[in-house]
């Protein structure tokens, strides 16, 4: 529950810090634009209106200015009030040349003050613009010179309006345009909200769920987000930190298994150890019974001219005790330590001496043994004798499964590793006996015909040269095909 809980405090930190480092700037500088706008939009608004009121002034002038020569106050006066109807002016007032009101329109009565500012302005004779507070309240107006025919000043035509109308209007946009300010801010709060909830909530969410899984025993499964870039850049990190963590539980599987493999292989040493010294007392206690055997075996062949069949007892005495005496020889090779250093080994001169070997017997059966000499300059560090032996004896087995042909050949593969392979077109090797042929006394063969230690002599070979023996099927003879796979020598 803690897990989860420190998840969601981040997942909320992440909210907060993306409303206080994005909404809450934007907000303010929306603010600060909607405040310029507001005081340039009413600047831009005071203009036209001033504009508005100066347009009128000079609109009014021409017919005022005529009445105004002619006397004609009544006419004058209906002028005026024409201009009302417009809706934006306060009042208009005409003044003659000394600054006394002649005529008054809507509410804007001067007083005192203004008549004597109106003489000014008659003096002066230019058109102004200008605020004033007039009946208490603050208007702006427009001041006209009314030329008579002579092209002198003979009075002076003021339009007034009040300023409240436009601040009034101004308030009114200023409202509108916080309301929409609000608004807007409203709406980034949202648009804001959304995005995160699918732009980084939903990865989030999709990373803590993989990571669940992961915790609940899925070790396999791998995450998928999409999202921002940063967020995949998570998740693919997650995803190569958990491809490395199984790269190194598959390792470290690798390495229980060799340590299996040589724990088992320390136990075959240990037995074969035991072997050893077993079949060295055997083979003393037996060399010289068989030994006596032997010659007597013989003296009766010599002696007694025997025929029939006490000739072929004879002869089948004399054939078990030579298997007994190349049993006995196969296991002092076998067990024999007193071996020299390794030392370089063509592979040329030792196939060779292989495959005169096994002439003779390849013969006998009727046999074809093809030896395919590799390039002179390969070969390996080991025992030219052991290896000799080791071969020997995988071609002679393979001359006993073969119905016409053996190959012996070797090569480099693309390791770079010495490989010695002796192939038959026999039926080979079934399947579930593959895991047993390598073991002391085992053979296929009929009982009386093979010792069962030859394969266990190349295996013993093979450990003793750090080889690997592989055994499959021939892909073009079609029987079994046995390759020892040594490292090269420099």
């Amino acid at each position: 529950m803690a897990h989860v809980s420190n998840q969601t405090l981040v997942v909320s930190s992440l909210r907060n810090r993306l409303l206080t480092h994005t909404l809450i700037p934007l907000t303010v500088l929306a603010a600060v634009l909607m405040w310029t706008t507001f005081d340039a939009v009413e600047g831009l608004l005071e203009r036209r209106l001033e504009k508005e009121i100066e347009l009128v002034a000079r609109s009014l002038r021409i017919p005022v200015q005529q009445a105004f020569a002619e006397g004609d106050f009544e006419r004058m006066a209906e002028s005026l009030g024409a201009v009302f109807e417009i809706d934006r002016v306060y009042g208009a007032n005409v003044f003659d040349a000394a600054g006394q009101r002649v005529v008054v329109a809507g509410q804007a009565r001067p007083g005192a003050r203004e008549q004597i500012q109106a003489a000014e302005l008659v003096q002066l004779g230019e058109e102004l613009g200008a605020y004033d507070r007039l009946g208490g309240q603050t208007v702006y107006s427009y001041f006209v010179p009314l030329i008579g025919p002579t092209g002198r000043i003979i009075g002076l035509l003021q339009v007034v309006r009040q300023e409240s109308d436009m601040a009034q209007w101004l308030a009114e946009v200023r409202n509108r345009g916080w309301w929409l300010w609000g608004g807007m801010v409203a709406l980034m709060l949202l648009l804001i909200l959304f995005g995160y909830r699918r732009s980084i909530d939903r990865p989030v969410q999709t990373l803590l769920a993989s990571m669940g899984r992961i915790e609940a025993g899925e070790r396999e499964h791998r995450t998928r987000v999409e999202g921002p870039e940063e967020l995949v850049r998570i998740g693919r990190g997650l995803n190569r930190m958990l491809d490395a963590i199984s790269e190194m539980e598959e390792q470290l599987a690798r390495r229980q298994q060799e340590h299996l493999v040589l724990s088992e292989r320390l136990r075959e040493q240990e037995s074969l150890a035991a072997l050893g010294r077993f079949s060295a007392g055997v083979a003393h206690e037996l060399g010289a019974p068989l030994t006596v055997i032997d010659g007597d075996a013989r003296r009766l062949e010599r002696d007694f001219r025997l025929e029939g069949e006490e000739q072929r007892r004879v002869a089948r005495i004399r054939q078990q005790v030579e298997r007994t005496r190349q049993l006995i020889a196969r296991l002092m090779s076998f067990v024999r330590s007193d071996r020299p250093a390794a030392e370089h080994v063509a592979l040329a001169p030792l196939l060779q001496r292989v495959a005169v070997g096994a002439a003779p017997q390849a013969e006998a059966a009727a046999v074809t043994l093809k030896s395919e000499v590799p390039a002179s300059g390969l070969g390996l560090q080991g025992h030219a004798a052991r290896l000799e032996h080791a071969l020997l004896n995988l071609v002679r087995n393979a001359i006993q499964a073969a119905r016409s042909q053996v190959r012996l050949g070797a090569g480099q593969s693309a390791e770079d590793r010495i490989v010695i392979s002796v192939e038959d077109d026999g039926p080979g090797v079934p399947e579930a006996e593959l895991a047993l042929i390598f073991e002391p006394f085992h053979s296929r063969r009929p009982e009386g015909e093979g010792t069962g230690l030859g394969l266990t002599i190349v295996r013993a070979v093979a450990n003793e040269h750090g080889a690997e023996i592989r055994v499959d099927r021939s892909p073009e003879l079609g029987g079994a095909r046995f390759r020892l796979s040594f490292k090269a020598a420099a």
